[in-house]
């Protein structure tokens, strides 16, 4: 009889030992079900946003852009208020989607001189009091351009047009820092005859830009 009391024991505990893995196999059953209708609902509403933004890169490639760079809607860089402060000795254009002042090689230097004429101080006041009103924050690169003509009066002092370029910007930054622009702020470029304005009028390619870039 105590065998027999044992063995209905046991059974009735492996019943229910089995009757609760059960419930708990249903349990985890119920679980990864769960997961599963979420996770679709993940992959959908990630397809949805797919579709769409395949549908406005299809619209953007569709539409015509302007060929022309943006130009900041800022008043420090509204070019027509700029010219007209700054007159007739400076040219505020846009170029590669950058503000610059360009002032031409008549006005600031002689022929093959990289010496700053007295009547360049007139310009480069106006330009100074601009910089460090209105881009006190940026970088200022200061960049001198030639025309594509060799050097010949001056070929001893200079190597070549880049040589030439470069000293008339350090030239014209030397002036920017003695009235006040702090040197931290400005960068030297010297491109010779490599970045023409107009390559029919060679007179407009000797100039120095002033060209203030944000940070």
């Amino acid at each position: 009889m105590r065998f027999r009391s044992f063995v209905m024991i046991v059974c009735l505990a492996a019943l229910s030992l089995f009757g609760s893995c059960t419930t708990r196999y249903q349990d985890l059953l119920r679980d990864r079900d769960s997961q599963i209708r979420e996770l679709n609902g993940r992959v959908a509403a990630l397809q949805g946003e797919k579709a769409d933004l395949e549908r406005q890169l299809v619209s953007e490639r569709a539409t015509p852009k302007s060929t022309e760079p943006a130009q900041p809607e800022n008043a420090a860089f509204r070019s027509s208020e700029l010219q007209k402060e700054l007159g007739n000795d400076a040219t505020v254009s846009y170029h590669n989607g950058k503000m610059a002042i360009g002032v031409e090689d008549s006005v600031t230097f002689d022929s093959g001189s990289d010496k700053l004429k007295d009547s360049a101080s007139k310009i480069l006041n106006k330009i100074v009091t601009v910089l460090k009103r209105d881009f006190g924050s940026c970088k200022i690169y200061v960049e001198g351009h030639t025309d594509s003509d060799p050097i010949q009066k001056t070929k001893d002092k200079y190597l070549d047009n880049r040589e030439l370029s470069a000293k008339r910007a350090n030239a014209v930054a030397r002036y920017l820092i003695s009235q006040g622009v702090p040197e931290a702020q400005i960068v030297i470029v010297g491109y010779g005859q490599f970045d023409p304005r107009d390559p029919r009028v060679k007179e407009r390619n000797r100039r120095v830009e002033i060209v203030p870039v944000r940070q």
